[in-house]
């Protein structure tokens, strides 16, 4: 991926987002970039444990110097609190939202250029009339590519229409789509590329399992699928 784009996956709940979040997160911040996450659908101490294992037991190292900052978008709804040193008065609010979103733009640039993960922005659509939430989400993915920035953010399936989500979809330069099958009385999580704006990708669907440290991608034997899947992922952008 380039260094500044917007993202959104989706699935139903349990495919794995967050924990591809997760993974995603580690490799910026293993390269020094800094992260901010708009925690929406747990409080910050449950997202702390999760990230935990997937930053080597370095959050807290990450937090006290800044790399990291976790922003409290839950504990409004549930009439708490916030600890966090950035919480949401109203986590459906997008004029409060968008504010904080500049104020730590402007915060981070010292560190480079910052990744912005929204999970989810499922809430927004449930509370707020989905054309105004696409269009927060497009200004405000336009606000942080500007400063070099990327923007990811989850929203799970059926939440919104088909004609909104393609209106979403069509704003993002990435889309990466997740589904639960069952086979043999098991439950199995594939994903796959839907867009890649500018990039080559690859478009079948890939199983993944997710670990309590990592995430794992089966390629499977075929020599013919591992090559065009390597060729894929290892292309430079033209």
């Amino acid at each position: 991926m380039p260094e500044s784009y917007a993202l959104v996956m989706t699935g139903p709940a349990g495919a794995g987002k967050t924990p591809s979040f997760h993974a995603w997160s580690n490799f910026y911040l293993r390269n020094a970039r800094p992260m901010v996450l708009l925690a929406f659908d747990d409080f910050p101490s449950n997202v702390r444990v999760a990230f935990s294992d997937y930053y080597q037991q370095k959050l807290p190292e990450y937090e006290k110097v800044g790399l990291v900052t976790i922003v409290d978008c839950y504990s409004s709804i549930a009439g708490v609190q916030s600890q966090e040193k950035y919480a949401l008065k109203n986590r459906v609010d997008l004029n409060e939202l968008s504010l904080l979103i500049s104020e730590l733009l402007n915060e981070k640039a010292k560190f480079g250029n910052s990744k912005f993960i929204i999970d989810s922005v499922t809430p927004l659509f449930t509370y707020k009339e989905p054309q105004v939430v696409v269009q927060f989400l497009a200004s405000t993915a336009v606000k942080v590519k500007a400063r070099g920035g990327a923007l990811a953010v989850s929203l799970t399936s059926g939440t919104v229409n088909d004609e909104t989500f393609r209106r979403l979809e069509t704003l993002m330069d990435f889309a990466i789509e997740f589904r639960l099958v069952e086979e043999e009385g098991h439950k199995k999580r594939l994903m796959r590329f839907v867009k890649a704006r500018g990039q080559r990708i690859y478009e079948d669907w890939v199983p993944i399992y997710i670990g309590s440290k990592t995430i794992s991608i089966e390629v499977g034997e075929d020599p013919k699928k591992y090559e065009r899947l390597k060729k894929a992922l290892y292309a430079k952008p033209s």
